[in-house]
């Protein structure tokens, strides 16, 4: 099966939207509440935060689709720190993959596009928070150069988890 990736635009907010949710639940089921995560995903990732996010210079997003059927299997989503220059910095908010997919180097091509965007705009660095039990994606962010800066809390639903965040000088 082949899979291409490519930016977002105007357009694709359901398709994110859907990947996004799905990707969410399929990868924190069973470590966090359910509760929460049905709470998050319906409040951060619905069809129109994704319209609001591919309007604003400050996001850009990729998308991961089988060229047959065009069907999302994964996404990533770059967000510029604030400052006088977009995206000197910048928060890799997400880079998800369905578990299906993994192992097919979709990951690895969605962050190849991260890391071209980030050298086309002369970032200086990237940082991300990572769920504290995601340990493949701990790993994978590692193989890339990403460090442990510290550790955080993320508010979903009703609960706080314990997230690691982690960054890449470049």
């Amino acid at each position: 099966m082949e899979i291409l990736t490519r930016p977002c635009g105007p357009g694709d907010e359901r398709a994110l939207s859907l990947v996004a949710q799905a990707t969410i639940l399929e990868t924190y089921a069973g470590i966090t509440n359910g509760d929460d995560l049905i709470t998050y995903v319906n409040e951060e990732l619905t069809a129109g935060d994704f319209a609001r996010m591919l309007t604003s210079d400050r996001v850009r997003a990729w998308l991961s689709e089988t060229t047959v059927g065009k069907c999302p299997v994964g996404y990533a989503v770059a967000v510029s720190d604030e400052g006088p220059k977009l995206f000197s910095s910048f928060e890799l908010k997400r880079l998800y993959i369905f578990y299906r997919f993994h192992g097919m180097r979709i990951g690895k091509r969605l962050m190849e596009d991260v890391l071209a965007f980030a050298r086309q705009e002369n970032s200086g660095k990237i940082w991300l928070q990572v769920h504290e039990a995601n340990h493949h994606a701990i790993e994978f962010y590692k193989r890339f150069g990403f460090v442990q800066q510290g550790v955080d809390l993320f508010r979903a639903g009703d609960n706080s988890y314990r997230v690691l965040t982690l960054a890449l000088t470049l």
